[in-house]
């Protein structure tokens, strides 16, 4: 056996193997349509993922709705600082280079909100409070507790012989009802929760805490001491949303709207350079053996 003869099987068997290889991958995806010779539709076209695109479609909606974007794969996701470009600033130098006045952004909205949610809940608040003794017997009678022991602190043991101090817990709390349901009262509490509001926000906090506050820090700080905390509310929220709108469906719409050869091109600026390697393994497999056939 001469050397040309001894590397003619090896050559050719790799030449196959590459090219076998090359047209498998090829038919994959090539062609894109039917085609017919005198209306005779000729075998394998189109190719595989054309051919099966709708069903592949359907199939990779379900594995992405189902095992990528889960709920907590989200929360666990979207609860890492690391994900959110968080400006390198405090609220204050944010607000400065967005021109906003500090006073308008925080003061007159958190001041109009709060006042707008005293007045709106303040009497559905209040007209369950008589109801809380019966809803909720352990506030009952923590509360009468507390009666009993002011009583016995500035009164003594004696007075309990003469007064009975269920009778005063009972008059205290059938007074502070009817207080609570008189209309004008209630005028007067939400008076007095107006005049807090504005008390407290005109406190420094608004004026500097708010502005001093570095955004970036700041949050990644809260985030990584609430990391269980907000990622149980993010999956909380994954959860709704996952529930509510339809995910599986609009991957899916989005992956048949494709056109094949847009879809090729996606497949392969992923797979591509895999591909090319099986391409070459199948030649390197090809040569080996057809450098051991003539030995069998």
């Amino acid at each position: 056996m001469n050397i040309i003869n001894f590397f003619i099987p090896p050559i050719l068997g790799g030449a196959i193997a590459l090219f076998t290889n090359w047209l498998a991958i090829r038919m994959l995806f090539r062609p894109h349509t039917e085609k017919r010779i005198f209306g005779i539709k000729i075998p394998f076209t189109p190719g595989l993922i054309p051919k099966e695109w709708d069903r592949l479609a359907k199939r990779l909606s379900v594995a992405i709705s189902t095992k990528l974007l889960t709920p907590d794969v989200l929360a666990r996701e979207l609860s890492d600082p690391n994900l959110w470009p968080l400006p390198d600033m405090t609220i204050g130098e944010a607000m400065e280079k967005l021109g906003i006045d500090s006073a308008s952004i925080w003061k007159d909205p958190v001041s109009k909100s709060l006042k707008s949610l005293a007045n709106d809940h303040l009497p559905t608040i209040l007209a369950t409070i008589p109801t809380l003794p019966e809803t909720h017997p352990w506030l009952d009678e923590k509360l009468a507790a507390f009666t009993y022991k002011v009583i016995d602190e500035n009164t003594g043991g004696f007075t309990s012989l003469f007064v009975s101090k269920k009778k005063i817990y009972k008059s205290i709390k059938e007074g502070l009802f009817t207080y609570l349901s008189a209309e004008e009262n209630q005028a007067l509490i939400q008076e007095k929760i107006h005049e807090l509001i504005d008390l407290i926000l005109a406190h420094d906090f608004i004026e500097e805490t708010i502005p001093n506050f570095h955004i970036k820090d700041g949050l990644t700080h809260i985030i990584h001491k609430e990391k269980h905390a907000l990622e149980r509310v993010l999956k909380i929220l994954a959860s709704y949303l996952a529930e509510h709108i339809p995910v599986e469906s609009m991957i899916e719409n989005k992956l048949k709207s494709f056109e094949i050869a847009e879809a090729e091109e996606i497949l392969l600026s992923v797979a591509g350079r895999e591909l090319r390697m099986i391409v070459m393994l199948g030649g390197v497999l090809g040569f080996i053996i057809g450098l051991i056939l003539p030995f069998l």
